[in-house]
């Protein structure tokens, strides 16, 4: 690890972290983080790097081009630092923090319910009373400074240096000092929690399980080059530049179509097979099943299939229309079958089997996992076992408590705060794993934490100060886990042991890293909005997310008042109100079908040795990411299959160059458009068309 690696890196991870979200939020060109686990900002640049610029850098000197391990830590430490502009934190992150106080004052039930008195002081900017005097003048400076931005004038001739400084003081910084002080150590705790759950699973799943890690097993191929080589070792088939060849003349077509329609035809790769639905009317009463008529050949699914195994890629491939077929009897018998981010059948489900698929990942290393927490406990370790691990269990045993502590004393009871943290830890294990063992760069579990919990206690045990509470700790640190952490952390940590280099220190600079960008992050953000407005076209952080902890809240309140419980369910401690558990309609059986869905497809996988199917089908299917994926999986499986029948292994392996230049290839054009944008909103001042193609 060198120093020169280890500054690029960090440069890298600040200006992913920092700019990122004015990209896509204030900007609004291409994000940075599209393709979530395979961002193309990192992969993409990647992919320029080592075949246009290394090869420049080599000619004009050995020492001056970056080696194979300086390239793994820039990606691997890039990649980490995606998970802070989108999902992962900022997109949600000060929003949910102010945008509530706007939409109490534009949604009457709120106002008469006082929905926002339920969310304790801190958690939110600090305002002062409706009836104080200078309440208008704080709302406007706060609330609506942040939704609008600053005036703008027809010119601003002002130097940078002070155009900075005014933006930087417009900022209301004793507003959101309270809820800043709240959040960030949170922040930056499940942050250390997940770098050393990547380190503590890592050594299991690369060392014992022998895991495939697609990603990095495509990315070490970009990064591997020879001594004395221009190019990296890949480079030398004639089939990755055909691949890479290819994708880029339809990809650059058909972005130039989306420019100049008039002019280009573009190559399709989707078509509609709804005629079809006469056959079968009734696939549009099951959720998702009319996704199985819109048929998306995505090449750069296709090629992960070829770094797959036949049963993984084959049951993602089929995840869609197994859904289907299982889900078409119980709708119609009229069973509900929709669900929302908060709840639902299919959220329930998909919670059940994210927790027995942890529970057996907990079993298949129990040994190793339980020599390290021993361990973790004894001054003088055991032989055989690793310093680096045990201190990565110590310190997730800390983050682990300290996140305990401060989830209470916001004011969650330790009950429910010890499932939060649990089951938030566990979320990121769980999609961590279904990365490193499928390759799956677009995951959504789609299930939350504190709706589960209102689901299967009910709002009597469960009452709405608390779901509120909860609500508001999985919007500010896990709604979405497509971009989470630890999953970039474990994918990153594979190549750069690949390349040679030590994945403790790798861990300790990536956490440093990303904590220090995190909080620039946070500063920039606040100057951006409050300088040019919150996004009020992205509905999803500009509403959906600051809400949704309220509006879930807000029924359960109107019911518990309805029947005179509501004092009583807020005033009683949480073992008084035990004895009132009342889970919703089929929750009990959507949650128990998870766990024992898991439970039969893991057993059937390891003792019947024809079984198909792999049990990561109940956590991904019926969800937005499969439903656009799995006819590219299913077609990775087939020509995958085909190759081994006819030509054997020996033709599948000669072929993973065409696949490794496939995907450069998808990433090389996204890179381009993504420029090409930037470029001409920065010389016209104009939006650009942006072309899209990644799955998400």
């Amino acid at each position: 690890m060198t120093v020169r690696g280890v500054a690029l890196a960090f440069l890298c991870a600040v200006f992913i972290a920092c700019f990122g979200y004015i990209n896509d939020a204030v900007l609004y060109l291409e994000s940075f983080t599209n393709g979530s686990l395979l961002p193309i900002i990192v992969i993409g640049s990647l992919v320029f790097f080592v075949l246009c610029v290394n090869p420049l850098l080599c000619m004009l000197g050995r020492g001056i081009s970056l080696r194979a391990s300086e390239l793994a830590l820039i990606v691997a430490i890039g990649s980490a630092a995606c998970s802070i502009p989108g999902r992962g934190l900022l997109e949600q992150f000060t929003h949910s923090m102010v945008m509530p106080f706007h939409w109490e004052r534009v949604t009457p039930g709120w106002r008469q319910k006082q929905i926002l008195s339920y969310a304790p002081e801190g958690t939110l900017v600090t305002l002062p009373e409706e009836s104080a005097a200078d309440h208008a003048v704080e709302y406007d400076r706060i609330v609506t400074g942040y939704m609008m931005g600053a005036p703008k004038s027809v010119e601003d001739n002002r130097p940078l240096g002070k155009s900075l400084r005014m933006s930087f003081k417009r900022v209301p910084w004793d507003a959101w000092r309270a809820p800043l002080a709240m959040w960030l150590p949170l922040v930056l705790l499940s942050g250390l929690a997940s770098v050393c759950l990547a380190l503590i699973t890592y050594r299991q799943w690369s060392s014992h399980e022998f895991l495939s890690f697609p990603i990095s097993d495509f990315t070490s191929h970009l990064v591997e080059r020879e001594e004395g080589r221009l190019l990296p070792v890949v480079c030398r088939s004639r089939l990755f530049w055909i691949g890479l060849g290819i994708l880029l003349m339809i990809r650059v077509n058909n972005g130039l179509c989306a420019w100049f329609p008039e002019y280009y035809i573009p190559v399709r790769l989707q078509w509609s097979l709804a005629p079809f639905a006469k056959v079968w009317p009734q696939l549009f009463r099951v959720p998702y099943g009319w996704g199985l008529l819109n048929f998306r050949f995505f090449p750069l699914v296709v090629a992960f299939a070829f770094f797959l195994s036949g049963e993984i890629s084959l049951t993602l491939g089929l995840s869609q229309l197994c859904w289907v077929f299982f889900a078409f009897p119980l709708v119609t018998m009229g069973m509900d079958l929709n669900t929302d981010w908060v709840g639902g059948w299919q959220g329930w489900q998909r919670a059940g089997a994210y927790i027995m698929m942890f529970v057996f990942l907990l079993y298949t290393g129990r040994h190793y996992y339980g020599r390290l927490l021993v361990n973790a406990f004894r001054f003088k370790l055991l032989r055989g076992v690793d310093s680096a691990s045990v201190w990565a269990m110590r310190l997730l045993i800390v983050s682990f408590v300290a996140m305990i502590v401060l989830i209470t004393r916001i004011g969650l009871e330790l009950p429910f705060s010890i499932i939060t943290v649990t089951l938030m830890l566990m979320t990121f294990v769980v999609v961590s794993r279904i990365s490193a063992e499928t390759g799956l760069f677009f995951i959504q579990p789609r299930w939350t934490i504190f709706g589960l919990l209102a689901a299967g206690l009910g709002s009597y045990a469960f009452p709405p100060s608390a779901q509120i509470i909860c609500g508001l700790v999985c919007v500010m640190l896990c709604i979405d886990q497509c971009q989470a952490l630890m999953p970039y952390v474990t994918n990153g940590l594979k190549l750069c042991e690949r390349s040679k280099l030590s994945v403790s220190k790798v861990s300790a600079v990536t956490w440093i890293t990303i904590s220090v960008a995190t909080l620039l992050a946070v500063a920039v953000l606040l100057i951006a909005t409050y300088e040019w407005g919150a996004p009020q076209n992205m509905d999803w952080s500009y509403k959906r997310l600051p809400t949704m902890a309220f509006r879930t809240a807000l029924p359960e309140v109107m019911q518990l008042e309805a029947v005179g419980a509501l004092e009583e369910a807020e005033s009683l401690p949480w073992w008084n109100r035990l004895s009132r558990i009342a889970p919703r309609q089929n929750f009990v059986g959507a949650f128990v079908f998870g766990i024992l869905g898991v439970l039969l497809f893991s057993y059937l996988r390891l003792r019947v040795t024809w079984w198909p199917l792999h049990p990561v089908m109940f956590l991904l299917w019926a969800t937005y990411p499969m439903e656009q994926t799995c006819h590219a999986f299913f077609c990775g499986w087939l020509i995958k299959t085909c190759a081994i029948r006819f030509g054997g292994i020996r033709m599948a392996r000669d072929l993973k160059p065409l696949m490794v230049g496939v995907i450069a290839g998808e990433l090389l054009s996204a890179i381009i458009f993504m420029v090409v944008g930037a470029v001409y909103y920065m010389w016209t001042g104009d939006m650009p068309i942006v072309y899209r193609w990644f799955p998400r």
